[in-house]
């Protein structure tokens, strides 16, 4: 009986601390872990089962985490393209990110070379 409570209580304990590790995931690394997993199951299932994929997070979401790196840059990014003023940093985030909404999208140079050249 002794054994099985130990058990249990070890059980109980990685649930908690899997459910703490998927809650500390940031909605950026949600988004572009969608994009990144739609973009692997285009390429080794079809997009059928890319489309199938059911996405922890939106459009408008993504959208959102977008629009917040580009408020770091504020009126820098007037009538230019906001990956100019950049840091290295920001710039490969900020292009990560769009590559993401892509592919949520179904579009996009990754996702569309993975559809296309899928392994059958």
């Amino acid at each position: 009986m002794k054994q099985l409570t130990l058990k249990a209580l070890f059980a109980a304990a990685v649930a908690v601390f899997s459910l703490n590790a998927q809650a500390a995931e940031s909605k950026y690394d949600l988004c572009v872990a969608d994009g990144d997993t739609i973009i692997k199951l285009a390429n080794t299932k079809g997009s059928e089962a890319a489309r199938a994929y059911e996405q922890k997070t939106t459009l408008v979401e993504c959208f959102g985490e977008l629009s917040k790196i580009e408020a770091k840059y504020g009126d820098k990014t007037v009538a230019r393209n906001p990956s100019s003023v950049m840091t290295p940093q920001d710039r490969a985030k900020w292009a990560k990110l769009f590559d993401s909404i892509d592919a949520k999208q179904y579009r996009g140079t990754p996702y569309l070379q993975a559809a296309y050249y899928f392994n059958k």
